[in-house]
């Protein structure tokens, strides 16, 4: 499949996908700018050469790792919507037309270190989420982050590889500075790979992208402070060894506490992605792609009169050309009865039941459900429909109704461990959640007063939902241990440390216990201490002796 040459632009894939325009291509694939038939919303088609992949055992396995990548649903991370296989595989994803980071590095225009992190710590959050899930993207460069117009930032092509796999090509492969030490002499793909790429990511932005004269002041002086932070963080993560390099969810929340110093960073210089120079007219009706590999009934008929024609004598042919000629003439006379199409308006459904819309209009139209999310609305109720109520629709045709399975889902933000309950607090409005109950729990390295985290193991809530956090109360309380009276100095000192206190010795006369034995412990076997609190041990130096 040549990249200069785009076969199926016009077409119509699974009579719901018509390619609109050639969006790229690699060894595998044609990339297509499409319109969703049914839905009327525009989104991005890429078409495999089925003549490369082909066979049961792809077929198998491509849907079941198209069934994986699928469940994967992240802020961060374009959104597979469909797919299919047989004769020409494809897969559909959302359509963002703010462009990739690629050309945004090329544009004459500069970022501030504010707009830098925001970049760097949605790279990261994406790739974290797919880390703690056991997938790599394997991939990454700037051509696979993309933006919508409003400057928000997605992953492409996350578990891509794994369908590339299927075939011995190297499209889906990151290249360049991009690609680890370790890709390069063939090693197993692994996290590591991802955080590496990231770094060459980050590293590349600083280059080309922070003005080389900037503004002085206190603000200046902030930002060079956050960026040498910054460097400091990736450095390892360019290590050549993946063993020295962190994790993507460690150098996340180095990058979101820096973040949280900046200021708000300025709209990203999105632009538009579409080239309309590339927008071509097709002619004539478009043609549909057959996604079930069963052969169309009219090219099953053409077939048969190039065989006739080629087979039989000329008078047989000629014959049996009338009796076709005169078997379609009976076929137009018999059916020559006006066809009535019955036409009735579409419905305003907000408010109705799925249960309701069916039971009425179940019988006249072909009903499909969607489903969405929605700021505003409650699971299960019904949105609006395609076409919109008020236009009229012919029975036996397709209505989409859009059912709500609630507020749209929040990322619950990383990096409030160590914040104030106002700071963290204030960090939740901002990512459109509340804050929830507060909870006390012990922690050994967080201070008092101060969050130890989120109080929930889910990574995402509607929106407005409330979020309960975990304040720190300090180490846990140490119990002094017992049974030390009358034990050598020696060992009650270990059992308290052991224990994470302090022992402090003091020499006292006993009439009756002898030289090194313990007296007492104040505080006394049994209490609680805070963390590093001080035992003081008394020991026994023997009888006085009276001179």
């Amino acid at each position: 499949m040549e990249s200069s040459t785009y076969l199926h632009a016009g077409k119509v894939i699974n009579n719901r996908y018509r390619l609109i325009t050639p969006f790229g291509s690699g060894t595998l694939t044609q990339i297509y700018l499409a319109d969703d038939i049914r839905v009327r919303k525009q989104t991005i088609v890429k078409v495999f050469d089925g003549t490369k992949l082909s066979g049961e055992d792809f077929q198998k396995n491509f849907q079941i790792r198209l069934q994986d990548l699928a469940r994967t649903s992240h802020p961060n991370l374009i959104k597979i919507l469909d797919w299919g296989s047989g004769e020409s595989p494809y897969i559909v994803t959302e359509f963002l037309a703010g462009g990739d980071l690629r050309a945004m590095l090329q544009r004459d225009s500069s970022l501030s270190v504010a707009q830098i992190t925001m970049i760097i710590m949605e790279v990261l959050e994406g790739i974290s989420y797919l880390h703690e899930r056991g997938k790599v993207h394997g991939s990454l460069k700037p051509e696979n982050i993309i933006f919508n117009l409003a400057g928000d930032l997605k992953i492409s092509d996350a578990g891509m590889r794994n369908i590339s796999s299927l075939h011995s090509s190297e499209e889906y492969f990151a290249a360049g500075p991009y690609l680890s030490p370790e890709l390069t002499s063939g090693e197993p793909l692994s996290p590591a790979d991802d955080v590496y790429a990231i770094a060459a990511i980050f590293k590349e932005l600083v280059d080309t992208k922070l003005p080389k004269n900037g503004s002085t002041g206190e603000a200046q002086e902030k930002d060079s402070e956050t960026l040498q932070q910054l460097q400091a963080a990736f450095t390892s993560a360019r290590s050549a060894r993946p063993s020295e390099r962190p994790s993507a969810s460690s150098l996340l929340k180095i990058v979101s506490d820096l973040n949280i110093r900046n200021a708000k960073p300025a709209l990203l210089p999105v632009e538009s992605s579409l080239n309309l120079n590339l927008f071509k007219t097709f002619d004539g009706e478009p043609e549909v792609i057959d996604t079930d590999g069963k052969p169309n009934l009219k090219d099953r008929f053409s077939k048969g009169i190039l065989y006739l024609k080629s087979h039989l004598r000329r008078w047989l042919w000629l014959l049996v050309m009338s009796a076709l000629v005169v078997g379609i003439a009976l076929m137009i006379n018999s059916g020559n009865e006006e066809e009535v199409i019955r036409l009735q308006a579409v419905p305003e459904v907000a408010g109705l039941q799925t249960a309701d819309l069916i039971n009425q209009f179940g019988d006249y139209w072909d009903l499909e459900e969607a489903l969405t999310r929605e700021d505003g609305t409650q699971n299960g109720e019904i949105l609006r429909t395609i076409p919109a109520a008020g236009v009229e629709l012919a029975e036996g045709e397709v209505l989409t109704y859009f059912v709500s399975l609630g507020p749209e889902l929040r990322a619950i933000p990383l990096g409030l461990t160590g914040l104030t309950i106002d700071e963290a607090e204030s960090i939740l409005l901002e990512s459109r959640l509340r804050l929830g109950k507060t909870s006390e729990a012990p922690d050994e390295k967080i201070a008092i007063g101060l969050v130890i985290g989120p109080a929930t193991l889910v990574t995402e809530l509607p929106t407005g939902s409330e979020v309960d956090i975990q304040i720190s109360s300090g180490p846990e309380l140490r119990t002094v241990p017992e049974a030390l009276l009358g034990r050598a100095y020696e060992t009650a000192e270990t059992a308290i440390v052991l224990e994470g206190l302090e022992a402090k010795r003091t020499d006292v006369f006993h009439p009756t216990i002898g030289n090194g034995t313990v007296i007492r412990l104040e505080p006394a076997s049994g209490s609680q201490v805070s963390a590093g609190g001080v035992i003081e041990i008394f020991v026994s130096k023997g009888t006085e002796t009276i001179e």
